[in-house]
């Protein structure tokens, strides 16, 4: 049965990290955390809804500081991207993702988004004006505190010519923004300085140097320190084992 008495609000950007701490409460049965995975919970989601989500673009305007040509080749691009994590998610919890031809408006509040919607659209240093930094906005449901939908901010400048991202790093930063839109939170850990604070790049690995997806700032497959760039190019914008763990876990916790 579904879990009630949760209130719908607006919740914080998904893109910073903090100092380590004791695991959240939570209802009996639900698993918010484990190796390579975190369930935003401090942004007011416990679960994935079986019901449909639905991925929609906002129009490029020039306020992104692209060229027209060059915002109708980033939209293009980046439709494709989110029709592979859409797929990606849709394979991996049984919940049905889409991206919409449809233009959606600029999203600015959880209080009024549509259920189930997460919108995307270009911004120029959407993350408090920090260069190369986008930004995702996830916002929880009044009742059951699954995922709502919410918005993402990708950083423009990954396509202008002289600071153009490479594919395959562009398919992981999409990936990791749309995980972060149903739920999924950074899964950093205190690595070998011990300080007691998740770093940046401080991530599980394994003898591939793959890291979750959901690292921040910048994980996948081959992406730990010391990978390979080959196996990087071949898995980019794959969710990993450990991502994949997590959002297994968050459409659990919808029934639990």
């Amino acid at each position: 049965m579904k879990k009630i008495g949760r209130t719908l609000g607006v919740v914080a950007a998904a893109a910073s990290l903090a100092a380590l701490g004791s695991a959240p409460a939570h209802a009996a049965g639900d698993v918010y955390q484990g190796t390579g995975w975190r369930i935003s919970t401090h942004h007011g989601i416990q679960s994935l809804s079986p019901d449909p989500y639905v991925i929609r673009l906002v129009k490029p305007t020039a306020d992104d500081k692209l060229t027209p040509a060059q915002n109708k080749a980033a939209e293009a691009q980046l439709r494709t991207l989110l029709k592979k994590s859409a797929a990606q998610l849709t394979s991996i919890t049984g919940t049905k993702f889409t991206v919409s031809d449809a233009y959606h408006s600029p999203e600015t509040a959880c209080s009024s988004a549509e259920r189930h919607v997460i919108v995307v659209g270009l911004r120029y240093r959407p993350f408090d004006g920090k260069p190369g930094m986008s930004r995702a906005w996830p916002c929880s449901a009044s009742g059951n505190r699954s995922a709502w939908g919410g918005w993402i901010w990708m950083d423009s400048e990954y396509w202008m010519p002289d600071r153009k991202l490479e594919p395959w790093i562009l398919a992981n930063a999409v990936t990791h923004e749309v995980g972060h839109s149903i739920g999924l939170n950074h899964p950093n850990v205190d690595g070998p300085d011990a300080d007691k604070t998740a770093d940046p790049y401080e991530c599980v690995t394994n003898s591939s140097k793959d890291t979750p997806v959901m690292c921040s700032p910048n994980g996948g497959y081959g992406r730990g320190k010391g990978g390979s760039v080959t196996r990087a190019k071949q898995h980019g914008g794959q969710y990993t084992p450990w991502d994949i763990e997590g959002l297994k876990a968050l459409k659990a916790n919808f029934t639990r």
